[in-house]
């Protein structure tokens, strides 16, 4: 009934020379098959090599599967022989990193590089490469899946976790502490691998959903043990979530409490209270300030405010005329700088204008002047534009309730010895009621932690209660969850390769400019007036050559007699005409 299966070999065990065949697996520990082998002297090669796979067969059901790990010779007065062990499933995932995918540009020099998938042993657990929240059991299934990518003999069973939890960044994890990491926030979780299937099928299953199995202490049963855990019983779980937000280098920290039941407060002895410390969001903001007026051409004080040489000039006596300008926008650029950024039209103006005035002296002045500005369609305030965001973790949903539901059942402690002519039920990875005494037991529902079987003796040890390797002995190891749990500082950075807090901040490409040009003057009126009496004056107005269209007044030499001597005088005066 029992056959054995070694590279193409196929026998019983006795034709192998297989003896003490024993079958040990632990829950979150590698499942492991030993027996021994008589050699027939120290010369003697062993019957099975290492690394090699081995499977055994009870009836046409493959009972194990896995590979020699260990082949050890002892010898003694009586003989030699060899002690091996064949481990299963479980022991790929101790012996493989887990490693994680993170976005990085394969070009980082592109302007616009393309986004790669690059494995680090950096990993953020409960998030998925899209950034979304996953469970524990997708987080498991993730595992699992890179273990098989990696050549692990294995299939992925039933695991239903829905549980969520905070974003956990650790390093240099195999998948089997990862798993048991990820299960401290779910310790009535048990693991078992089907070896029956085509290929060994992995699965890990909460105690609701963990088949029951029955022993009667009347039959079979040759030693047992049983301790009800009343000390393990939780009233009430707090978690207490610190998120820390920072905008522009300004922090701020909000708190979060999460319980079950929802009345309980935390205060109750032997309440589990965690903090649990979660990534806030962190902003960047570029910030400008700018201050823009109205561009008002036909205004005497505009022209005086850009033109600094007519500040001395009475504003009644100036008259504007002929304006053009390079640009139609409604404003000007006062302080500030504008940048592309703001999403507003910016254009250098320049605005001409001819005006008239009358100068100190009296004479009145023609000119051309044009002054350089920076028109805009912006008004004045402040902008903002956000340069870079890390969006806040949030918190998980219900968790103080799943891990309330984990602890707060009466646990059974416990074993249970039986022997009969053959291993016949198959106990691990589910859990255990005990009939023929008290009634209590019989619905106990206790979880079966370790289960060794003698396959010679048909002895089979059951052991049962809390999980002890994920930290559910006592209070203190329950509440280690949350102090191993350190918040993830990188999970933007896993989808989008850039470092938190970093961003391209643009800088302000229009300023105001203070550059005023003018054309050459032109005088239309001199007056001279006689300081010691103003009613003296001597006045040039070209407005007076009102007979003619062209002419030009200024010094010329003239013929004159005076007293009767031919002489030559300079005289302001234009060219002869006729009318």
């Amino acid at each position: 009934m029992w056959t054995l299966k070694y590279n193409d070999s196929v026998g019983s065990l006795s034709s192998f020379g297989v003896a003490d065949l024993r079958r040990i697996r632990k829950n979150l520990l590698t499942d492991r098959v030993t027996f021994r082998v008589d050699g027939d002297s120290l010369l003697s090669l062993p019957t099975f090599t290492a690394n090699a796979p081995l499977e055994i067969f009870y009836g046409d059901s493959r009972w194990f599967a896995g590979i020699i790990t260990q082949t050890p010779l002892h010898c003694s007065p009586g003989g030699e022989e060899y002690t091996y062990e064949v481990s299963g499933g479980w022991w790929y995932l101790e012996n493989l990193i887990f490693q994680q995918a993170w976005k990085e540009p394969i070009d980082p020099t592109a302007s616009s590089p393309t986004l790669g998938d690059v494995y680090k042993s950096r990993v953020i657990l409960g998030q998925d490469l899209s950034s979304a929240r996953i469970t524990i059991g997708e987080q498991i299934a993730d595992v699992v899946s890179y273990a098989i990518s990696c050549g692990a003999n294995l299939a992925i069973g039933n695991i239903d976790i829905p549980v969520l939890i905070p974003f956990d960044e650790c390093k240099d994890l195999s998948c089997a502490d990862v798993i048991r990491r990820l299960l401290r926030w779910v310790p009535d979780t048990v693991y078992r691998i089907d070896y029956a299937s085509a290929v060994p099928e992995i699965s890990f299953l909460r105690r609701s959903q963990m088949a029951q199995v029955s022993v009667n202490l009347s039959t079979s049963v040759e030693e047992f043990s049983i301790q009800p855990r009343y000390d393990l019983q939780i009233p009430a779980v707090v978690l207490k979530f610190e998120i820390t937000n920072a905008t522009n280098g300004k922090t701020w920290k909000e708190s979060i409490a999460q319980k079950h039941p929802i009345d309980c407060t935390g205060t109750e002895l032997k309440a589990i209270v965690l903090t649990i410390n979660l990534e806030g969001s962190k902003a960047n903001y570029v910030i400008q300030n700018i201050v823009t007026e109205p561009i008002d051409t036909s205004s005497v004080s505009w022209w005086k405010a850009h033109v600094p040489s007519m500040g001395n000039i009475p504003s009644e006596s100036i008259s504007v005329g002929g304006v053009s300008r390079t640009s139609s926008l409604p404003n000007e650029l006062i302080s500030g700088n504008v940048a592309n950024w703001m999403d507003q039209t910016t254009q250098t103006d320049v605005v001409r204008c001819k005006i008239s005035y009358a100068d100190a002296s009296e004479a009145i002045v023609d000119r051309e002047v044009a002054v350089r500005i920076i028109a805009t369609d912006a008004t004045s305030g402040t902008y903002k534009k956000l340069t870079s965001l890390a969006t806040a973790e949030t918190v998980p949903e219900n968790l103080a309730e799943q891990i309330y539901a984990a602890v707060n059942p009466l646990q059974y402690d416990g074993y249970v010895v039986t022997v009969s002519s053959e291993i016949g039920e198959d106990y691990f990875g589910k859990v255990l009621n005990i009939s023929g005494a008290q009634p209590v037991w019989e619905t106990m529902g206790a979880v079966i932690q370790e289960v060794s079987e003698w396959v010679d003796s048909g002895k089979i040890l059951v052991k049962f209660g809390p999980a002890k390797h994920l930290g559910a002995a006592d209070l203190a190891e329950l509440t280690r969850s949350g102090r191993l749990l350190f918040e993830s500082r990188n999970y933007n950075e896993r989808i989008t390769a850039e470092a938190t807090g970093n961003g391209a901040v643009e800088q302000g490409i229009y300023s105001r400019v203070d550059n005023t040009s003018f054309g050459t003057g032109k005088y239309k009126m001199i007056k001279f007036v006689d300081p010691a009496n103003s009613g003296k004056s001597v006045q040039i107005d070209a407005s007076d050559m009102e007979t003619v269209v062209d002419a030009a007044v200024k010094f010329r030499e003239e013929d004159v007699c005076e007293s009767g001597i031919l002489k030559k005088r300079y005289s302001l005066a234009s060219e002869p005409y006729t009318t």
